[in-house]
């Protein structure tokens, strides 16, 4: 009991400092990520960090399983390493109890990954999307521009460019807009309606609430390109009327579909198949992830600990991704549904049973020669 106290705790300690560094690591990538997403104006800076909070529960959903997967290779090879488990196992502490403890630790692990990707998160991804969406909509669109770049607002039909900003954020100087019509005459034919000012800010119409750029002392010019039917207007005022702003979504409908709709319409489409397999993928690597890190966390005499790590991470690497190519599959109708991902976790399976057999010294190259 004390030995199985002892492991425990040692597990989760690694457990939560392994999966605390991915975190960060991870939330670093995603910042860099939405950062950019807000200088183009997809997301509003206002709700930026409410849409980084949201990432963490994504986030823990997938780095779980490999947390609790180094975890115990690291925890188990410094054992091995220290001598710690040789004495164990020799004082009667066998691998089928190291075993069942270890599926202790990976039971808990599973039903926190299993209610965060079956349940609070696709909840979380129908929040985020309202909420990026509404941010945007009501956002300032000044607000968004990067000084010194041309950007394309969702409709692709307008570019903005400004030379700077103002630091209330509220004014634009030098500003650029360009917005291209289909011709009345020609649908094959796109006019350009250019306009150049020496400042611009955004307004609200108080009757209708729709959002217009002003733009201030600059000229407008309205034509075809390839045409010299050109007009040219010199402004002290103009508005320029902004469509209504969509965002286009971070995450893909089945990704904010309820697991019970999936469940209802799986065989109706292939996304929503792929997506639910998806989904029990998750809790289910946990177990194999923490089946397969015990025969991987053996070291040997005088081996360094930290000697398993890179053939474990390589065996990690290639299991995801042949995870993410299943799901591909599913979709592009490249393998049936009832195949799905199960394959892959059915090689994982091999593999673990191989290593337990090699561990064990029941399968060795002289057995084998036999």
């Amino acid at each position: 009991m004390i030995i199985s106290r002892y492991l425990i705790k040692e597990v989760c300690y690694a457990l939560v400092a392994v999966t605390v560094v991915l975190l960060l690591v991870f939330l670093s990538n995603q910042l860099v990520r939405f950062l950019s997403y807000a200088a183009s104006g997809k997301i509003a800076a206002n709700v930026l960090l409410q849409v980084m909070g949201f990432e963490i529960s994504f986030l823990l959903a997938l780095l779980l399983p490999l947390g609790l997967y180094l975890a115990i290779i690291a925890t188990y090879g410094r054992l091995y390493a220290d001598n710690e488990l040789s004495v164990m196992q020799s004082s009667g502490f066998s691998t089928k109890r190291l075993v069942l403890l270890t599926m202790r630790c990976a039971v808990m692990v599973m039903i926190v990954v299993m209610v965060l990707t079956l349940w609070v998160n696709p909840s979380i991804a129908k929040v985020k999307e309202n909420l990026v969406s509404q941010g945007v909509a009501s956002g300032n669109v000044i607000n968004n521009l990067m000084p010194g770049r041309f950007q394309l607002t969702n409709d692709e039909n307008r570019v903005f460019y400004v030379e700077s900003i103002a630091r209330n954020h509220q004014q634009a100087n030098n500003l650029f807009v360009a917005e291209r019509k289909k011709s009345a005459i020609d649908n094959t034919l796109t006019s350009w309606t250019v306009l150049s000012a020496a400042k611009g800010y955004q307004m609200t119409d108080r009757a209708t609430h729709d959002k217009f750029v002003v733009a201030v002392e600059g000229y407008r010019y309205e034509g075809t390109p390839g045409q010299n039917a050109y007009k040219i207007i010199q402004f002290s005022k103009y508005a320029v009327k902004l469509p209504e702003q969509t965002i286009e979504a971070v995450h893909q409908a089945q990704e904010v579909t309820p697991t019970s709709f999936l469940w209802h319409h799986y065989h109706e489409n292939l996304k929503n198949a792929a997506e639910l397999q998806w989904r029990l993928s998750m809790p289910l690597s946990v177990l194999l992830l923490a089946l397969l890190a015990v025969p991987l966390s053996y070291v040997r005499p005088r081996q360094s600990r930290y000697a398993q790590f890179l053939p474990a991470i390589l065996v990690y690497i290639v299991y995801v991704e042949l995870l993410f190519t299943a799901r591909d599959w599913i979709e592009q109708k490249t393998i049936p549904t009832y195949l799905g991902l199960w394959w892959v976790h059915g090689l994982l399976i091999v593999c673990i049973v191989a290593l337990f057999l090699w561990q064990t010294g029941k399968l060795s190259y002289q057995r084998m020669s036999q």
